[in-house]
């Protein structure tokens, strides 16, 4: 259940690439700034598409590596440094990203750009949790029934879930019962269903 809250609460992610083989010059970044333009645009158009239509959050990076080299590695850009005609903030967090990776970098090599990434972030929806008035009484059992808990068999209760209101209490060993599911409360264990209908469970130490 955990899991499946997390997913409705999470930010929505699209991720986004372009791949230009190109030298990172000063004459590069008019082509590196249209194509994460163009990645922008579709980053949007996706959120769009999901239901968002808050302000997007855009990160960008690329995948650049020295001429001559066989892998790339991601570097994350600051949007300004694309803005004027100056590489040199590029290349400087390019040579301070390989060294973090690999203990060297070539402050004289020539930096080829290979990919341009782009992910379009919005966030996730605002859940609303509805809350009851607890009623403070202990649930009544739709009936009985055998059950064999390992060692021997006992008559426990059987609560129906949908009938189980905030406040109610009981004590296992006991087994409840929804649509989807049926699972057992140990015995010892003390159940109580809260103001939002979770089933809750203490444990004696």
């Amino acid at each position: 259940m955990a899991a499946a809250l997390g997913g409705l609460e999470a930010d929505l992610r699209g991720d986004f690439i372009r791949t230009i083989f190109s030298p990172l010059t000063a004459a590069s970044l008019p082509e590196i700034r249209e194509a994460f333009d163009a990645l922008a645009q579709e980053g949007r158009d996706w959120l769009a598409a999901q239901g968002h239509d808050a302000a997007a959050e855009l990160t960008l990076s690329c995948d650049m590596r020295y001429l001559g080299q066989s892998y790339e590695i991601e570097v994350v850009l600051s949007p300004q440094w694309l803005a004027g005609a100056n590489p040199e903030a590029i290349k400087q967090a390019f040579h301070r990203t390989h060294e973090q990776l690999y203990d060297f970098h070539d402050p004289v090599g020539e930096i080829e750009l290979v990919n341009v990434r782009l992910s379009a972030i919005g966030a996730g929806p605002a859940l609303s949790f509805p809350e009851i008035d607890e009623i403070g009484a202990a649930a009544i059992p739709a009936r009985r029934l055998p059950v064999y808990t390992g060692v021997s068999v006992e008559t426990v209760d059987l609560h129906q879930r949908q009938t189980l209101v905030p406040g109610s209490t009981f004590r296992g060993p006991a087994v409840v019962v929804q649509e989807d599911t049926t699972f057992a409360i140990p015995a010892g264990a003390q159940a109580r269903v809260d103001r939002h209908l979770n089933l809750l469970l203490t444990f004696a130490e």
